[in-house]
């Protein structure tokens, strides 16, 4: 038959049954510092705090700090109350004379007439030499001229039209002239030189001979200035 087995039996016998759990230990001591964790999550924004307050009164002054920024332009400020009027000094020397100015009347321009006996109404200006008719109707114009030195051409304008023209002579005299005229509100008539050659002419006055010039409404044409009438 086959051959037996022999069992082998150890000498301290077979494992017996877990035993109870024993009671709880002492504390240990501490152990080391672990390695940093991960950063967490954002937490939520908390409350506003209430605003802090300083009752110092005794602190000292700080440093001045650093000028700023230049800033913009600002806007124009408002006209400035006039200033207190100042000393009054000597008078200065007089000044040397200044040069002679243009003899007038000047060639191809109205004579002026600046010394006025009468101009109620203001229709002769007299520092332009001009006459404006202020309504339709007949006018007498009249002048009269002394001449002396040089030769004279003179002429009676309207509206740029020459109606009447004297030449006179270069020696002591006068020459005079009368016309009578039909002119329509706004026309214009005044007197005028011409001398081509030297633009100076023997237009002369002085205190025994005197420039006249004269204008005078005779006659108003009341059915064409029926809606306008002179006034004094």
């Amino acid at each position: 038959g086959p051959p037996r087995r022999s069992w082998h039996v150890p000498s301290g016998g077979l494992p017996g049954i877990q035993g109870l759990m024993g009671s709880k230990g002492l504390k240990g001591d501490k152990g080391d510092q672990g390695k940093p964790g991960n950063p967490g999550l954002d937490g939520q924004k908390g409350d506003r705090g209430e605003q802090g307050g300083c009752k110092c009164t005794d602190g000292r002054g700080g440093n001045d700090g650093r000028p700023g920024d230049r800033g913009y332009k600002g806007d124009k400020g408002n006209t400035g109350a006039q200033g207190v009027q100042g000393l009054t000094r000597l008078k200065g020397n007089k000044g040397d004379m200044g040069l002679d100015g243009l003899t007038g009347p000047f060639q191809n321009f109205p004579v002026p007439f600046p010394h006025i006996l009468t101009n109620q109404l203001g229709h002769f200006i007299p520092l332009m030499g001009i006459y404006t008719a202020p309504v339709n109707g007949t006018y007498l114009f009249s002048f009269h001229i002394a001449v002396a030195g040089k030769v004279l051409k003179v002429g009676l304008f309207c509206n740029f039209y020459p109606l009447v023209r004297a030449t006179e002579g270069d020696d002591q005299s006068t020459t005079s002239q009368t016309v009578i005229l039909h002119l329509k509100r706004g026309d214009r008539v005044w007197l005028q030189v011409e001398d081509a050659i030297t633009n100076i002419t023997g237009m002369y006055t002085d205190r025994e001979s005197t420039i006249k010039h004269l204008n005078i409404l005779f006659f108003l044409d009341v059915w064409r200035n029926r809606f306008f009438f002179p006034t004094e």
